[in-house]
């Protein structure tokens, strides 16, 4: 085992001298082979090694040994933010980072039961092929992937660009099972959402910060200008960061010549990043929120310093440090904290986040906490009693269908409310909780969930309104 592990501690100091240029690399043996030179601990690290693989029960593989000193010295630095991954948990974390991946189109979630198609990409494979938003994928490949999670289903679809893999499905209009033979691509997630909301104002929304987040802003801005947008509510709400090079790119298309970011290494040294851009044409309202982190704070805590924007919302999550990647072959790879940074104001927000100028708070009120969960398999109706009919008087209530405080009995007014969902939803007026009627009850709630106001968006447009008419005043 001594051969493969000194080349191995040689891998690792290499990597240091890699990612620390300071640090001085000596030879750990002598040309001869001979390791009596090597410092005690690594002269322990190998007798360790021997003893496990001498003694342990069951056979040891060398590279399961490596890993686990790889996986135990990252974890020994107690930050959150540095990780080892297998190698293949390194080639998911490198293909969620870039925004592209070998696939086939599709965002999918969990619903009745099923993983459920909630859309098709367009220019895919999987538009091509004829899915469909609402489909029911039950098979990949000939294996049965019902209950499984999304994740699990998600890493069953995905593969090299060029392979195939055949998708079952079941469609509501269809009685038999759907298989489809797709050829997989390579799919760039795009991800910005915007859209043109009247009156000047567009809202661009930023779900992370990718390599195809530059490109796509400067397709949102060019349609905006387009369409007479005069005011924009850029939401960095619950975007967790991504990579530092677009967030910097980001801000240049925002923030006017001068610094956008400090990142302060180990040995103190400063790198100044800049925009050197005239300022925007675009009036801003930059919406914030605690799950806003990372290469989003860059982004608004350069806005906030150099008063490109007003920030509306909520403090920051307060991650103000940059990883670097590491690929170790079939060991795996590293996410490593290797500086941090400041905002342009020379402020360190790790831990403490920023503070928007116009601080709103988000409706706390958590609708679906304390919900008894709903099976979904059982019929009920009047005169039923138990904790399932609370489950389903408890939703009806959260869409004021149910007025009466819940009480696990089908009386009249469970069957009013039953009877009340089904004329909304089309279904037969039986009074009757069945298959169909939880299938509308879920559709209702997602539905009644995403029509509630989103009061910090409704603040972020009256400010946006009024800087837009003190411009025009001023002009």
């Amino acid at each position: 085992m001594r051969k493969h592990l000194v080349p191995f501690i040689a891998l690792l100091l290499a990597t240091l001298l890699f990612l620390s240029p300071v640090i001085t690399y000596k030879p750990l043996m002598a040309d001869n082979g001979d390791t009596s030179g090597l410092p005690p601990e690594i002269n322990f690290l190998i007798q360790l090694d021997e003893f496990l693989k001498n003694n342990y029960v069951n056979e040891i593989k060398d590279l399961d040994l490596i890993r686990g000193a790889v996986k135990g010295m990252v974890e020994s630095l107690d930050d959150p933010y540095s990780e080892y991954f297998s190698p293949e948990d390194f080639k998911n974390f490198n293909d969620s980072t870039s925004g592209n991946f070998g696939g086939i189109g599709v965002v999918i979630t969990s619903k009745d039961k099923y993983v459920t198609i909630v859309s098709v990409i367009d220019g895919t494979p999987a538009q091509k092929a004829g899915l469909r938003a609402g489909d029911r994928i039950v098979e990949v490949d000939g294996k049965d992937v019902t209950g499984l999670s999304t994740a699990e289903v998600s890493n069953l679809i995905k593969g090299e660009q060029g392979t195939k893999v055949t998708i079952g499905i079941m469609r509501d209009d269809q009685k038999q099972m759907l298989k489809m033979d797709i050829t997989r691509d390579i799919i760039e997630v795009n991800p910005i959402e915007y859209k043109i909301l009247g009156q000047g104002i567009g809202y661009l929304r930023i779900n992370e910060f990718n390599e195809n987040t530059t490109k796509n802003i400067d397709k949102a801005l060019a349609d905006f200008k387009k369409g007479g947008v005069q005011g924009i509510v850029l939401d960095l709400r619950d975007n967790p960061g991504g990579l530092l090079d677009q967030a910097i790119e980001v801000a240049k298309r925002f923030v006017p010549k001068g610094p956008i970011v400090h990142v302060v290494s180990k040995d103190g040294k400063v790198q100044t990043f800049s925009s050197d851009s005239e300022p925007s044409p675009f009036k801003l309202v930059v919406l914030v929120n605690g799950g806003s982190a990372s290469a989003a704070e860059i982004l608004s805590g350069a806005i906030k310093d150099r008063n490109a924007g007003v920030l509306v919302g909520e403090k920051t999550f307060g991650k103000a440090t940059v990883q670097r990647t590491l690929n170790l072959g079939v060991l795996g790879g590293i996410k490593l904290t290797v500086a941090r940074y400041t905002t342009p104001n020379g402020t360190d927000i790790n831990k403490t986040g920023i503070m928007p100028d116009i601080e709103v708070k988000s409706d706390t009120v958590d609708l679906l906490k304390d919900l008894i969960p709903l099976k979904g398999n059982k019929t009920f109706k009047y005169g039923n009693i138990g904790l399932e009919v609370m489950g389903i008087q408890q939703r009806l209530a959260v869409m004021n269908l149910f007025k009466a405080q819940p009480d696990g009995v089908f009386g009249p007014r469970t069957r009013d409310a039953v009877i009340a969902l089904q004329k909304k939803k089309g279904l037969a007026v039986t009074g009757i909780v069945d298959a169909a009627f939880y299938r509308a009850l879920e559709d209702a709630m997602y539905e009644y969930l995403d029509s509630r106001e989103d009061v910090q968006l409704r603040k972020a447009i009256d400010v946006l309104k009024q800087n837009i008419k003190g411009a025009q005043k001023a002009a």
